[in-house]
Order: structure tokens, then sequence, then C-alpha cells
């Protein structure tokens, strides 16, 4: 009886374990691009890098995921003096937006995927940026295969829900022109996990 009992427990495991598959996110082949827009005139643009993450595959749809960014490794890449370079990083990293040395890492928890196509899905999820967290829905397209899964969405982000205010105009209603930078940045994201 003990055997019989054995057996079915080792068979419901079999069954568990290939139900869900957990993929690692490869930080190598995954980029996350950022670009900022003023109200007027210049926009910047540049990458931070995928420090680590996973994402849980269930029958063939994806189901949760986890992904952690390296606010250190923040760059511009439309700048091309390299003193202002290195001061619009540093303005970048300092409290006036990301405070990287307090909060070294940004962290994404997905909460909802709901399919629209084959390969179209929405996601929902809890975005955590300088120890805030709030929730963020967005369209991606997820691709899911016997041992990759790739991910691509573009998702606008309010900054000021997360508390970085600086040069709102929604906030600061002194500021005119050029001074003024949008509420909204953008993430380019392209991951890819691996089992």
């Amino acid at each position: 009886m003990m055997k019989l009992v054995l057996s079915a427990l080792l068979v419901l495991s079999a069954v568990s374990a290939q139900a869900a598959d957990v993929y690692k996110i490869d930080t190598k082949a995954s980029t996350v691009a950022w670009k900022g827009t003023k109200k007027v005139g210049s926009a910047h643009d540049g990458a931070i890098a995928v420090k680590e993450g996973d994402v849980t595959v269930d029958k063939g749809q994806l189901k949760s995921a986890n992904i952690v960014i390296d606010m250190a490794t923040i760059t511009n890449n439309d700048v091309k003096d390299a003193e202002y370079n290195k001061k619009l990083v540093g303005h970048l990293s300092n409290d006036d937006f990301f405070n990287v040395p307090k909060f070294p890492t940004s962290t994404f928890k997905l909460t909802k995927v709901t399919p629209k196509s084959k390969e179209e899905v929405t996601v929902k999820g809890e975005l955590t940026i300088k120890g805030v967290t709030q929730p963020i829905e967005f369209p991606a397209k997820v691709v899911v295969g016997k041992d990759t899964v790739t991910g691509t969405a573009v998702v606008k982000v309010d900054r000021t829900k997360w508390g970085i205010k600086y040069g709102s105009g929604n906030f600061f209603k002194e500021l005119a022109g050029d001074k003024i930078i949008s509420d909204e940045f953008e993430l380019n994201l392209n991951l890819v996990a691996k089992k």
C-alpha cells in the first residue's frame, strides 16, 4: 500500500513539474531602452541593463514573471559630448530622478496575463521604482518556445506616480518651454528567458 501511495505521489509530482516551467532571464540577450522628452524641443534616450529575473510558463502560457533592473547601469545614447553625457547620467542617477545610490534596482512583478491573440497579450503587474510600487498595464508580444520565451513591449510610465516630479509642468507651474520635462517616459523592452 505504501509503495502505491509513493508511486502516486511521484506521478503527481512529475505532472506538476511538467505543467509549470521556469525560465531564467538571459541578461546578455535582454535589453531595456528608455526615452524621455521635453514638452518643447529635445529628447534623450539610452539603456538600462537587466540584472536578473525569471518567468513561469504553464501549459504553454505565460503565468508569472519577476524582473530586476540594475539602475546603476543607466546610459545615454544621444549626447555625444563626453562631459555633458556624464553630467546627464549623473543627474538621472541623483535624487531628482532615480536616486540610484539609495535605490540601486527597480523591479517588475507580473500579476496577470490576458491573451488577445496567439502572441499578443495584455500584461498587468507591479512596478517598483525608488521604493514605490504602483500597478501598471501594457500590451506585449510573448512567444513561448520549447527552451526560450521572448517578450517585447513598449511601456509608457508616468514617472510622477513614483514620486519623480523634477521638471514636471503639472507640479511646477512656473516652468515654461523647454524647461518642462514630459511626465511620461518610454521603456522599450526586449526580454529573453531560457531554460
